[in-house]
């Protein structure tokens, strides 16, 4: 809603500036606004990203595909009939994260829709979080998912990775689907590619990673034409090194019958390229320029016309130009040869082979001639066949074409500013001009090109409508707004081919019947010096409408198209506005005199009427309330002797008030015994009863700033509200008053500053916020979101609608219906001193089905020594003790080191009395003749003589029990426990070694071994 707001803002700014900025008047111009009024949007804040358009005129539908929706809108009214959310999984959106930093590309953007002609199934493909994938669908019904053998189908080649890259598509006749558009296998590395899938055979490709065939092409469209699929696209050209690098327009050519290169091989084998080309001629007619950069093709199939939008480079000159192709110029330039290459310095040369006659049949691809890799490129250029149309000052962005009767229009959006523009064809003196007859903005004036990109454009022939996806919403605009002009000279002057001047209607309409063609031979240019005189649209239809004095009514308005008439034009005359039907309320008609009264001698009535015709009730008004009839006795005529006795009434006085209910009086008088008479000489009677007219009088407050309950940002907009009262003074009988009573409240949102102030009748609440969703796209992942929602309780409601937040924790219960823990109890054991005891807590079931425990039980440990600090303080008395306890242990434990140093110094003491020969008299008593063995029968004993440099470092020995059995040879070692053990040597406790000794025992029946490690020798 907010968004809405924000864009009537930009176009009441932008028509107070196009007022104050333009005194001339350019009937040409249409505002976004005027095209609001004609045309149709669909827009919604959760939908962004439109793109891929299909029309299905089968269904009256159109299908749209969006980011991370698909929609269908009705043809007819553009109203919403399906909304299909199609998002990638929560494992493809963490995958994608980890390996690209955009993560606005890991979402699931439409770019491909596709209807199958022979079973009116729907292709969709979407980018997929960089993964695409493709589904078929029922188009009347998105949510039916079509599945032979899979669900899902690869969408590599058939929709680009990233949303940001083209793709291009024709799925024809035989359910097969030619794609274009830039793969990405590998992340960081681009693979363009025509493709062929859906085939009976197999599905082909272009050769891949071979910039013969592509180089960093740009897909424009692709096209089914006969037995060939056609491909236009540009690409980077490089036709030699001392040339340089420059942009040329291409088509390539595929045979539909093509079945590739080999039985394995996926390259197709009929694929060729040429040379695209739109110039314009110079003076010389010799040299031209060239238009190199192709930007949009429309295939006009009843006249076999290509007609092509060229540009020239965004970093040189701004310009543009149309060039038209006719088909079989096309087929017959794709006869040419190919050309060759020698090496990358060498030029283009044709080739030398003789060429094979190509066909392209069902049931003979082997007739289509192999082309090896790098013979791709043929030596024929495709230009123009009719001079190119050139358009000095815009740069085309998509190009759209219409053949009404006898007149070529040209729709052009411009690819910088985005305005749509109509051109007739105007052909004189074989001279074809283009001629401007319409301009219409496409985007708000005080939004940048960036944010309102155009993405694909369609035109739908039948209804002469034009549908356009933007990057915020979807826009169908009629081709034709004959309404505007409202009188015949404006009509004539607009040169509009689809408008004609209605003499019977006297109306400017759209042309419905083929006689206007013949005066289509004197269509020109728009002609704007004419004289334009203020006109009235048409009476729109009839409404209801109240008048101040509370009557219903018809009404119907009317505007004038011109409020500032130019060129000396006469201002708009007549009435904005007609009121008919209105409720007519009935009033009484003035009293009839009095009937006459006889002269009799009784008592007699007479009597007056009036009747509702003043005036009579229509149209469901009120009737008229009160008597149709009064009457009063007649003057009394006394039939006595005392006739004489009372004179005549008089006539009655002006009755003393005018409305509001008077009196009036008539008098008589006694004529006998002295004027002293029993009957009433006075009579009164009410006169002018009617309530007097109220006077009402509406007294507007001062505005009043208020913040609502509801409201949303609160600093970015202030609200107001003022009060009207109607002041009335009514007249009674005796006195008048003034009453005063609330009539209408009105409000107005303002910025910040109080200024640009928007005025509302009506100021509605939201419903409540709903219940917040469950963690989006999973509890553990980053970045999960909750939502809540709520609805707008009436027609226009400020803030917004759904609010997101940061999911802070996840928590499993919110799935199986489950309460939150209660916080865990305390220790139940810890009142005695113990270290360890349980503690639990439980949870609710919300309803009647829940899975899990309600009761947790869970150990934990008792502070039993704080326990035991707290309720038994320190006094003076335990430091002492405590102190004298410390005290005496440590003289016990030093009492203990010295008694076990003094055994173990009297042990090493005994240990190493010993003779050092007789220490060694065991290993080499029974030495053979070699300095280095020594044989025994009970010992198994390697020595490694080590360096001078580490003698007087400290060794250890392992040495194992059993192998000191003999009591004879170490008896100091006989209570040693079998088991290894560390022995520290001094080397200056032992006697001098050879260099290298090696003490080899080899008896069966030794169970000795001692364990020398080479560094402690």
């Amino acid at each position: 809603m907010r968004s809405q707001l924000m864009i009537i803002f930009y176009h009441l700014l932008f028509n107070v500036y196009s007022i104050i900025a333009n005194n001339s008047f350019d009937f040409r111009f249409i505002s976004y606004n005027e095209l609001l009024q004609n045309g149709q949007v669909y827009q919604n804040d959760d939908d962004h990203a439109f793109d891929a358009i299909t029309i299905d005129q089968q269904r009256d539908q159109i299908i749209i595909g969006a980011k991370n929706a698909i929609i269908r809108l009705s043809l007819g009214d553009f109203h919403l009939l399906e909304k299909l959310k199609w998002e990638s999984s929560t494992n493809e959106k963490t995958l994608c994260h980890k390996q690209i930093q955009s993560l606005n590309e890991c979402e699931n953007y439409i770019r491909v829709l596709a209807l199958r002609s022979y079973d009116q199934l729907l292709l969709t493909c979407g980018t997929n979080s960089y993964h695409p994938i493709c589904i078929w669908r029922r188009p009347d019904s998105l949510s039916t998912i079509i599945s032979n053998n899979e669900k899902f189908i690869s969408g590599n080649g058939k929709s680009p990775y990233n949303s940001q890259y083209l793709s291009v598509y024709d799925l024809i006749d035989t359910g097969e689907l030619y794609s274009a558009t830039i793969s990405e296998p590998v992340f960081g590395v681009n693979d363009p590619l025509i493709q062929k899938s859906f085939s009976q055979t197999k599905q082909l490709r272009t050769q891949q990673h071979d910039s013969n065939w592509l180089k960093y092409p740009y897909f424009v469209r692709i096209l089914n034409i006969g037995q060939y699929i056609y491909t236009f696209f540009r690409e980077i050209s490089l036709e030699h090194l001392s040339c340089g690098m420059n942009i040329y327009s291409r088509v390539a050519r595929i045979c539909k019958y093509d079945d590739g290169t080999m039985k394995f091989s996926d390259t197709f084998r009929s694929y060729s390229k040429l040379r695209l080309l739109c110039s314009k001629k110079l003076l010389n007619e010799i040299n031209s320029f060239d238009f190199n950069e192709l930007q949009s093709i429309y295939f006009y199939s009843s006249l076999n016309l290509i007609y092509g939008a060229f540009n020239l480079p965004k970093s040189g000159l701004i310009g543009s130009a149309i060039c038209i192709y006719t088909v079989d110029q096309l087929e017959s330039i794709f006869k040419s040869s190919f050309l060759t290459q020698k090496s990358n310095e060498s030029y283009w040369i044709t080739s030398s082979t003789e060429q094979e006659i190509e066909k392209c049949e069902l049931n003979s691809s082997n007739n289509i001639s192999s082309i090896p890799s790098g013979r791709v490129l043929r030596s024929g250029v495709l230009q123009s066949s009719f001079d190119a149309l050139i358009l000095d000052d815009i740069r085309i962005g998509h190009l759209l074409v219409d053949h009404f009767y006898d007149v070529t229009i040209f729709f052009v959006i411009t690819l910088d500013d985005l305005w749509l523009r109509k051109y007739s064809l105007i052909t004189n003196e074989n001279n074809k001009k283009l001629c401007l007859i319409e301009q219409i903005e496409l985007k708000p004036s005080m939004i940048s090109s960036n944010d309102w990109k155009i993405n694909k454009v369609e035109f739908i022939s039948k209804t002469k409508e034009i549908i356009l996806t933007t990057s915020i919403s979807v826009l169908k605009i009629p081709v034709e707004r004959c309404n505007r002009f409202n009188t015949s000279h404006l009509c004539i002057a607009s040169m509009d081919p689809y408008c004609i001047w209605d003499n019977y209607y006297q109306r400017c309409t759209f042309s419905r019947i083929s006689t206007w063609k013949i005066s289509r031979q004197l269509l020109t240019c728009p002609i704007l010096n004419i004289t334009i005189d203020g006109g009235w649209t048409p009476w729109s239809s009839w409404f209801i409408c109240q008048q101040e004095t509370g009557e219903k009514c018809q009404c119907r308005t009317r505007s004038c198209t011109q409020p500032k008439p130019q060129f000396d034009g006469k201002f708009c005359q007549g009435n904005h506005i007609e009121i008919s039907q209105c409720e007519i309320h009935g009033d009484w008609s003035p009293w009839s005199p009095w009937s006459i009264c006889p002269q009799t001698c009784e008592k007699i009535f007479r009597s007056r009427t009036r009747t509702c015709t003043n005036p009579k009730p229509k149209n469901n008004g009120r009737i008229c309330i009160g008597s149709e009839r009064e009457e009063e006795p007649c003057p009394e005529i006394i039939c006595s002797n005392e006739i004489s006795r009372l004179s005549n009434w008089s006539e009655w006085d002006v009755c003393s008030k005018s409305c509001g209910g008077g009196i009036q009086k008539r008098r008589r008088t006694c004529l006998s015994n002295g004027g002293k008479c029993n009957e009433c000489l006075d009579e009164i009677r009410l006169c002018n009863e009617l309530p007097c007219p109220i006077q009402p009088v509406t007294i507007w407050s001062n505005w009043t700033r208020i913040i609502p309950k509801d409201r949303l940002n609160s600093d970015d907009m202030i609200t107001e509200t003022r009060t009207r009262f109607v002041c009335t003074l009514s007249s009674s009988s005796d006195q008048q008053s003034l009453e005063m009573n609330l009539d209408k409240v009105i409000y107005r949102i303002c910025n910040n500053q109080g200024h640009d102030c928007q005025q509302t009748d009506s100021f509605d609440y939201w419903s409540a916020w709903s219940n917040w969703s469950e963690c989006h796209p999973s509890c553990d992942s980053i970045g999960s979101t909750q939502t809540r929602r709520r609805s707008c309780l009436g027609s226009q409601c400020f803030g917004k609608d759904i609010e997101k937040r940061e999911c802070l924790s996840c928590s499993s219960q919110l799935k199986n219906n489950w309460s939150c823990w209660t916080d865990w109890s305390e220790c139940s054991s810890c009142k005695s001193i113990v270290s360890y005891s349980s503690k639990f807590r439980t949870r609710t079931c919300l309803t009647n089905s829940c899975e899990g425990l309600s009761y947790e039980e869970n150990s934990c440990l008792c502070p039993s020594l704080l326990q035991f600090l707290n309720e038994y303080r320190f006094t003076f008395f335990h430091i002492i003790l405590t102190s004298l306890i410390s005290f005496l242990f440590g003289c016990l434990l030093i009492i203990c080191i010295y008694v076990l140093c003094c055994h173990r110094y009297r042990h090493k003491k005994k240990f190493h009395s010993r003779d050092d020969q007789d220490y060694f008299q065991g290993s080499t008593s029974n030495s053979s003749s070699s300095p280095h063995t020594a044989i025994d029968s009970d010992t198994f004993t390697t020595l490694l003589n080590t360096n001078n440099n580490n003698n007087n470092q400290n060794k250890f020995r392992n040495f194992d029990s059993s192998s000191l059995l003999k009591p004879t040879t170490n008896n100091c070692l006989k209570d040693i426990p079998s088991k290894k053990f560390n022995m520290y040597i001094n080397p200056r406790d032992m006697p001098p070694s050879p260099p290298l000794a090696t003490l080899k025992r080899t008896s069966l029946m030794s169970s000795m071994k001692t364990n020398l490690d080479a560094d402690d020798i």
